[in-house]
This record gives C-alpha cells, sequence and structure tokens, in this order.
C-alpha cells in the first residue's frame, strides 16, 4: 500500500508502525519478532470458513510481541483510528490475554503504539512471586490522545 496518497486510517497506522518497528530493529533487536495475524479484513464465505477452520479467533489483537518484558509474558496492542470502537469479541479476548500475563492496550493511532512498544522493550524484569501485588487492570489500558485509562472488567 502507498501511504504518500493514502486517507489515514487504523490500516496506514498500523502500517506506520510497522515501518518505524522495522527501522528500529538495530535498537531493539526483538522487533524482529513483531507481527500481525490478519484475522480481520473482508473474505468470501468459503475462505472464511476455512481460515476459521485453520484457528481464526475472532477478537485477536492487531499486533503482537511475543517476548517477555517486565512482569509480562507478551505485548498485544489492538489499532483503532480517529472514532473506531472496540467490539465485544475484542474486549473479551482483551481481558482473556491480560489475564494470562500479556500486557494490553488499545493504541488510537501509530504515535501511541510506537510509545507503547518503546516503554514495553524498555521494561526491566520484576520479580512478582505470584502477581498479587499487580495492580489490577494495569495491564488492559486504552490509549488515545496521550491519555491512558483502563479498560473495566
Amino acid at each position: 500500500m502507498r501511504l504518500k496518497n493514502a486517507r489515514r486510517s487504523e490500516d496506514t497506522e498500523q502500517i506506520n508502525v510497522i515501518d518505524w518497528a522495522r527501522w528500529q530493529q538495530g535498537k531493539y533487536p526483538e522487533l524482529e519478532l513483531l507481527h500481525h495475524c490478519p484475522n480481520g479484513g473482508s473474505r468470501n464465505k468459503s475462505e472464511a470458513a476455512k481460515l476459521k477452520q485453520m484457528g481464526v479467533v475472532a477478537g485477536i489483537p492487531d499486533l503482537n510481541l511475543p517476548v517477555p518484558r517486565g512482569i509480562y509474558i507478551g505485548l498485544y496492542i489492538e489499532m483503532k483510528y480517529d472514532g473506531g470502537k472496540l467490539q465485544e469479541s475484542q474486549k473479551k479476548m482483551l481481558r482473556a490475554l491480560a489475564e494470562e500475563g500479556h500486557y494490553c492496550v488499545v493504541c488510537y493511532g501509530a504515535e501511541e503504539a510506537i510509545k507503547i512498544l518503546q516503554e514495553y522493550l524498555n521494561l526491566k524484569a520484576i520479580d512478582t512471586g505470584n502477581r498479587e501485588d499487580v495492580m489490577e487492570n494495569q495491564n488492559l489500558t486504552i490509549h488515545k490522545n496521550g491519555k491512558v485509562k483502563c479498560i473495566p472488567r
């Protein structure tokens, strides 16, 4: 996709994140593992049925970085743009992934996602024992216009 004349969208914002990640692999080699699982998009019925049989699951976040940092076992980013809203399947999946120890965020735009990736990659390992001291909801947040709020359980 040529971004020069493309209208800004969730897709173009995600492409910008991936472009940034590719350029930053010298500083953060772990970014080589950042990937998108193509669950979304329009497909014909037979292709959609085949993908479902192959394991496509509704609500899987857009980007995954399967690298442990801090107290987390990996990072998931759901990309949104402008007034985009989370679907119920996305909320359910983000909650489930967060409960399993992933850091899960919803980012409205490339800048928010890049900031999260940088912060995440700079986390130091923390021994939390049984994780009882982990603040509830801290790994399930929405980042929009520089503001952060927790996704309610």
